[in-house]
């Protein structure tokens, strides 16, 4: 009996661990999303300029199709997010007015993608930043 309950604990330990594996490689699944501007580590003059507008490439797809991006936008490089907003999988830009942002700030952006099949979000490996001028 005790051979029995200690294979189907030694089975049980053996899924989960299978599971999560799996579970984890699947995200990883879900290409990044490139970015095309503003670019990296640039400072931008929003003095005469009414705002910014974050572009990003429509390829690669997911394996399940895409569902939707979700772009970010954050003060610095920490969890003060300025912007945060799903949007459709058709769109490939996002404008954000230049009220949002202050004079002499770094800020930082990045774009994910759902997979539409897996239901899970892309990886943000990659993060760009600005400075911003007014």
């Amino acid at each position: 009996m005790k051979k029995i309950v200690v294979l189907i604990i030694l089975c049980i330990a053996l899924m989960i661990s299978a599971v999560s594996a799996f579970a984890g490689g699947r995200r990883s699944d879900v290409p990044n999303v490139p970015f095309l501007s503003p670019n990296d580590e640039i400072t931008i003059n929003l003095t005469q300029t009414p705002g910014i507008t974050f572009k990003w490439k429509n390829s690669p797809v997911p394996g399940g199709g895409r569902e939707a991006y979700r772009f970010k936008l954050i003060k610095g490089f920490k969890y003060d997010f300025i912007v945060s907003e799903e949007l459709p999988r058709d769109v490939f830009s996002i404008d954000v007015p230049s009220d949002k942002f202050e004079d002499g700030v770094t800020y930082s952006w990045y774009v994910e993608q759902r997979d539409a099949s897996l239901n899970m979000w892309s990886r943000h490996d990659t993060v760009w930043s600005f400075k911003v001028i007014k």
